[in-house]
């Protein structure tokens, strides 16, 4: 055999670019249209490429690794594997969650010609994707490549979907042809004139309320700070309650479903309303009829498009949300003592809501089973745990920890507010692999689990030490519990069988426990925290059990 290196090639110049732009994770399934891609993944050392069992779990994944601050970048071939990734896709843009999908596509010679397993990536992608892009030529690779990782991250994050037809991946190239340096533009701080007209109407408030969404995610001290220094209470929206510690003396809870009275009270009570880094969601909104009409609005947000898509904020600031909240804090004078008062008797009352002694959780657990109460409790210890990471899929159990979980560090908490069932397990992988230094405890329902179960044998091979409490009731628990309240106990596609959970788990070499009662979780969870091995605990639920008392399903509409 020749021992003359291979010519250097498109593929070859798709990795100095991701390399350029601070990748070192590619996740991906094989295909026809990637292998050579991936042949140059192969030959180098910078870029390490995880092959998940199927390209939804690979996007997730990317998607994980995106939220731990760096660029999470998934690769699939053509049409179904294309197809199969776009659910991941769709998630990432409802959230703004940046991440690079990589697409091999038919060589351009056979191009609309209904070749096999073509697809037209950039017509599927561009509804659900921050920007859609096809390469035509090798020599733009550098320019279009790495335009696509800086629009990602830039502004409002956000998918951005490349395709990379397969002769451009083979073309050869000349030895000048080389990636650009990495660029990253400064986020925009708020106008002088803005920050003042905000002032006028915050400082005169009488009941303000901060709400703090996914944009204002990794500046905890600033929005701390900005709710102190207005004495209001600081909310955020649905599923992003690690925006802040929950021992913040203005934190007042999380916004949308399973959200406690007083949060909702407050926001609906106030006459000042500061948004910042937040769309008005449907969830978090109650279907946009918590706010008052009569609430003035101070929206700051990135993306100028978000101001007054759903209400007309009375002054809008287009700016970073950490920039913005500094700018208004320096400028707010000293708070009323009335508004001093008032948080403090609704802190109190916050508190006493989300008490696991509340009477209301009395008697609560099902006879023979595992109530959510003591799966609160054992998650509970794991998010007082430095080095720790917990992350919600989209199960019935939601709700329980929305109300009861307190978390007292910030970043500690990862939630799907997208809505796609599946996300947890492959978003906590990336997330490890991104961030080694962290555990990461990933909490899902057993018909989500199921969905991407497989992959466990990925989390063995490559040693990704997730621990993966499954809670099982052997139900797509929220459909079910509509089906209860909305359509009269007429079920139908929502109960079906499981495996033994734990021993799924051991079969692919990794660690399994079962709790079939409240006494059993907490020890489970611990022994699966002291292995060095993926691990599976399973929760054993009554397949009629799910929300907690009081709490009904939002109806269908």
């Amino acid at each position: 055999m020749s021992s003359q290196s291979p010519p250097r090639t498109g593929s070859d110049l798709v990795v100095e670019c991701l390399t350029a732009e601070g990748v070192n994770l590619v996740a991906g399934v094989p295909g026809t249209t990637v292998m050579d891609l991936i042949d140059a993944l192969a030959r180098q050392s910078a870029v390490r490429f995880v092959h998940t069992r199927h390209e939804q779990v690979a996007s997730f994944l990317a998607d994980g690794v995106s939220r731990t601050g760096a660029l999470g970048v998934a690769l699939v071939s053509r049409g179904p594997g294309a197809a199969n990734a776009a659910i991941a896709v769709h998630n990432a843009y409802d959230e703004s969650v940046p991440m690079l999908l990589l697409v091999g596509q038919v060589p351009g010679s056979i191009t609309e010609r209904r070749s096999f397993e073509e697809m037209d990536v950039v017509a599927t992608f561009t509804p659900m994707s921050k920007w859609a892009v096809e390469v035509h030529r090798a020599d733009r690779i550098p320019e279009l490549l790495q335009r696509a990782a800086r629009t990602a991250v830039t502004g409002r994050p956000g998918p951005v979907v490349v395709s990379l037809p397969l002769d451009v991946l083979q073309a050869e190239i000349s030895a000048d042809l080389v990636a650009a340096p990495r660029v990253r533009t400064f986020p925009p701080g708020p106008a002088t004139g803005a920050v003042d007209a905000a002032v006028r109407v915050l400082a005169g408030a009488e009941r303000p309320v901060v709400v703090v969404g996914g944009g204002a995610a990794g500046r905890p001290a600033e929005m701390s700070r900005l709710a102190g220094q207005l004495a209001a209470p600081l909310v955020t929206t649905w599923l992003r309650q690690s925006t802040v510690s929950h021992d913040d003396p203005s934190f007042l809870g999380a916004l949308g479903y399973g959200a406690h009275d007083v949060t909702e009270e407050s926001v609906r009570d106030a006459d000042v309303l500061l948004a910042v880094g937040c769309r008005f969601s449907e969830f978090s909104t109650k279907r946009w009829t918590l706010i008052s009409p009569s609430t003035r609005v101070v929206h700051v947000d990135v993306d100028p498009v978000e101001l007054g898509r759903v209400y007309l904020p009375e002054v809008g600031l287009v700016s970073d949300a950490g920039l913005a909240a500094t700018a208004i804090t320096e400028a707010l004078p000293d708070p009323s003592e009335a508004r001093r008062a008032r948080l403090t008797g609704l802190r109190a009352r916050y508190l006493s809501e989300t008490s696991l002694d509340s009477p209301a959780l009395a008697g609560d657990d099902p006879a023979g089973k595992v109530g959510s109460a003591a799966v609160v409790r054992a998650l509970q210890t794991v998010a007082e745990t430095e080095g720790t990471l917990l992350v919600q899929d989209a199960p019935s159990f939601g709700p329980w920890s929305h109300r009861y979980l307190r978390l007292p560090r910030d970043g500690s908490f990862a939630g799907s507010a997208g809505g796609a069932m599946a996300w947890g397990f492959p978003a906590g992988l990336g997330m490890a692999l991104a961030r080694p230094d962290l555990r990461v405890v990933t909490v899902s329902g057993d018909g989500s689990f199921w969905m991407v179960a497989q992959d466990l044998e990925t989390a063995v091979r490559e040693r990704i030490p997730t621990v993966n409490v499954v809670v099982n009731n052997d139900a797509y628990g929220n459909t079910r519990d509509r089906q209860r309240s909305a359509h009269g106990g007429r079920y139908l596609g929502v109960f079906y069988g499981n495996p033994d959970f734990a021993g799924f788990a051991r079969s692919l070499g990794a660690f399994g426990a079962r709790a079939t009662t409240d006494d059993e979780v907490a020890p489970a969870l611990q022994a699966a925290l002291d292995q060095d091995l993926p691990a599976v605990v399973e929760v054993v639920q009554d397949r009629m059990y799910g929300l907690p008392p009081g709490l009904l399903p939002p109806a269908a509409r």
